[in-house]
């Protein structure tokens, strides 16, 4: 496994900022739009099993890409995991596992996950590949003609195809429709499509369900506080046998709350050894660096004398959780607020997320509760929006980054687009911010410094696209 020590020496790199004559012309008017479907609710991951490491019924495999400079990835698998054999198709069990096989990960690309190195996650499904036999997997959303939303497979389903769900019950070809599915088959024809008469297919539940909440969740206790201008430093861990550190920058628009009493927290009031719950928007970019290091939206301290519970998410019309955990009984004693602290009606709060003070429950499922206090959170900007509609139309996967177009992203955010006129060279300015950005080159200047993308910025159908990671800086 590469050290991490390395890892983070290459991103805190500091040297000559690239200093190269720029077009006045805008960039090549050969990009043109890219509009794809989304072809899978998984994002895929290969690789070669170096370590296998087996705690308390889990199963963790230490995965090295096949790549000039792999990359490490740590998959823990559960009992939820689904595991083939992509030749005989067949269930492997997760401690059936080897040092030295190749396996093809996918997992949820909605599943939010913490950004630290080497990535670490719990997948959906793994395909372990057997170098005895011939067998060949693809995992993908189809048609009702049962042709793969990418175009490369049609599938002609035979007396001899197996077809079954997530729990190994035979199903029908009619069940297949509205399904991801895994499709297990040896010859195809050279064809576009390709068509195959395929050995067996399983179908796996609709995974885009509505998300129930915009945030994700971090909790530890504070071990460290520090204050530098204007901004307050926690550093959190986790309070797991093997415990994660966290560090969270405080600023001025961190709104801060105290679980017991529902009032708002002062930045300067934080104490070692508080737990804490710190909320932060899932899609919010961040570099991949240990300790991850985040500015949060909300962070919740916990009260040890006055008993408070808090949960943050988003609820239907009749205030029920999208998780269908918490149903909100609102009375006239609940008090409604928006993010600064104003007054709101009850009809302000649809379509919103909440952040909800309360104390006592029922006991039924879902748990009912008349809450103290609402806070109702703002939905993402206008302009936010747009940029989240730009790149779920038009992007793809590299290596398990999403690659987006930068001309639109980053003309939609306000910048000024220009091109170098030699070594494939981008330049965006808006206001003060400035940057240069070269094709096939993982460093770039921000501001005069330098920085690192995830991947290497490339021409995809006659469009530059750069790795997610960008938007940390594009943001306003």
């Amino acid at each position: 496994m590469k050290k991490l020590s390395l890892f983070a020496a290459v991103l805190l790199m500091a040297g000559l900022v690239y200093n190269q004559p720029i077009a006045a012309n805008a960039q090549s008017g050969d990009e043109k739009s890219v509009e794809q479907k989304d072809t899978s609710n998984f994002m895929k991951l290969s690789g070669v099993v170096k370590d296998i490491e087996t705690k308390n019924d889990e199963t963790t495999l230490i995965v090295e890409s096949e790549e000039k400079e792999p990359q490490v990835t740590i998959l823990k698998m559960t009992n939820e995991t689904l595991i083939y054999n992509s030749e005989t198709t067949e269930s492997v069990e997760k401690e059936g596992f080897k040092k030295g096989q190749r396996i093809d990960a996918y997992y949820d690309k909605n599943k939010p996950m913490i950004m630290i190195y080497p990535p670490q996650f719990s997948p959906e499904l793994v395909i372990v590949h057997d170098s005895k036999n011939i067998g060949s997997v693809k995992v993908g959303k189809f048609n009702d003609e049962l042709i793969s939303l990418d175009n490369e497979l049609k599938l002609n389903i035979g007396k001899e195809s197996v077809l079954v769900n997530e729990q190994g019950e035979k199903i029908t070809q009619e069940d297949l429709k509205g399904k991801e599915l895994v499709v297990f088959y040896t010859i195809s024809t050279r064809s576009i499509p390709a068509q195959t008469s395929p050995s067996k297919v399983v179908a796996i539940g609709d995974q885009s369900q509505e998300d129930s909440t915009n945030f994700m969740q971090n909790s530890g206790v504070i071990k460290e506080v520090s204050s530098k201008d204007g901004k307050v430093t926690l550093t959190v861990e986790t309070e797991e046998e093997e415990p994660l550190t966290t560090i969270f920058i405080i600023d001025n628009n961190t709104m801060l709350f105290n679980s017991g009493t529902t009032k708002e927290v002062k930045k300067d009031s934080f104490k070692k050894g508080q737990r804490i719950d710190a909320y932060y928007e899932k899609n919010k970019p961040m570099l991949a660096i240990y300790p991850a290091r985040i500015t949060p939206e909300l962070v919740i301290v916990h009260n040890t004398e006055q008993m408070g519970s808090v949960k943050v998410s988003k609820f239907d019309d009749e205030f029920l959780s999208l998780d269908k955990e918490l149903k909100l009984n609102i009375g006239k004693e609940t008090i409604l607020l928006n993010e600064k602290g104003e007054k709101i009606e009850l009809a302000d709060l649809h379509g919103k997320e909440l952040v909800v003070f309360y104390s006592i429950t029922t006991m039924s499922i879902p748990a009912q509760t008349p809450p103290t206090k609402i806070i109702a959170l703002n939905n993402l900007s206008p302009e936010m929006e747009e940029v989240q509609r730009i790149i779920e139309k038009d992007h793809f996967m590299k290596n398990g980054t999403k690659m987006i177009p930068l001309r639109k992203v980053a003309e939609e955010l306000g910048f000024e687009v220009l091109s170098y006129s030699k070594n494939y060279g981008t330049f965006l300015k808006r206001g003060n911010s400035s940057l240069i950005i070269t094709r096939d080159e993982k460093m770039y200047s921000y501001n005069r410094s330098l920085r690192q993308f995830a991947e290497k910025p490339v021409l995809h159908n006659n469009v530059t696209y750069v790795s997610e990671d960008i938007l940390e800086v594009l943001l306003p």
